[in-house]
C-alpha cells in the first residue's frame, strides 16, 4: 500500500508541480522536476531498497543538431552510492526497469539511446555487479520498426536457465526483419 501511495504521490507531484524546481521521493532525496517524467523505480543495487533512476541528457546547441560538449547522457540514481551510468553517443532516451533478468537480486536497466538521425540503434541492457555497471548482454541492433511493434526487446528465457530472449532487427534482402534468439546473460 505504501508503494502505491508513494507512486501516486510522485505522479501527482509531476503533474501538479510542473513549475517546481525539484520533487521529493519517498527517501526525502530530491529529483529535478524536468527529469521526473522519465524516472523509474527499482532495486538497482540488490540491497532490498527501492531507488529511483533517471536519464540526464546532454545540452544541445541552439539548432538542436549537435551537443554542447560531449554527446553523453547519464543515468543517475537517488541512492548516491550507486555509480551513475554514462552512455556515450546518446542525446536522450527513457530508461526501463527490466526486472531481475539474471536472478542476481538487482533489477536490470534497459535503454534505447536516442540520436540525431537514423532508426537503427543499439539496445543497451545494464546489470549492477560488484559495485559497477556492466552490460548484461552485448548491445543488440534494433530498428524503429521493431520498437514500434510494442513487444519487449528482452525477456527471460522461460525454457533455459541463465538465458534471455532478445528481439533484434536485421536487414535481409532490403527488408527490415525482426528476429528473436536466446542468449546467455551476465
Amino acid at each position: 500500500m505504501k508503494t502505491i501511495k508513494t507512486s501516486i504521490n510522485l505522479l501527482l507531484c509531476t503533474y501538479l508541480c510542473i513549475s517546481c524546481n525539484h520533487l521529493s521521493n519517498s527517501t526525502g532525496r530530491t529529483i529535478p522536476a524536468k527529469i521526473a517524467t522519465t524516472t523509474i523505480k527499482g532495486d538497482f543495487n540488490g540491497d532490498g531498497v527501492q531507488e529511483y533512476a533517471w536519464l540526464v541528457s546532454p545540452k544541445l546547441t541552439s539548432d538542436s543538431m549537435s551537443c554542447e560538449g560531449k554527446c553523453v547522457s547519464v543515468i543517475k540514481f537517488s541512492n548516491k552510492h550507486i555509480q551513475p551510468i554514462e552512455v556515450d553517443g546518446c542525446i536522450g532516451g527513457v530508461p526501463v526497469n527490466l526486472g531481475d533478468l539474471n536472478k542476481n537480486g538487482s533489477d536490470e536497466i534497459g535503454l534505447l539511446p536516442e540520436w540525431f538521425t537514423s532508426c537503427w540503434r543499439s539496445y543497451l541492457v545494464y546489470t549492477y555487479k560488484i559495485g559497477k555497471w556492466i552490460y548484461a548482454v552485448p548491445p543488440f541492433s534494433v530498428h524503429c520498426n521493431t520498437v514500434e511493434e510494442g513487444l519487449p526487446l528482452i525477456e527471460k528465457d522461460t525454457t533455459t536457465k541463465g538465458r534471455v530472449v532478445i528481439k533484434y532487427s536485421e536487414l535481409v534482402n532490403s527488408e527490415i526483419i525482426t528476429k528473436t534468439k536466446s542468449i546467455p546473460i551476465n
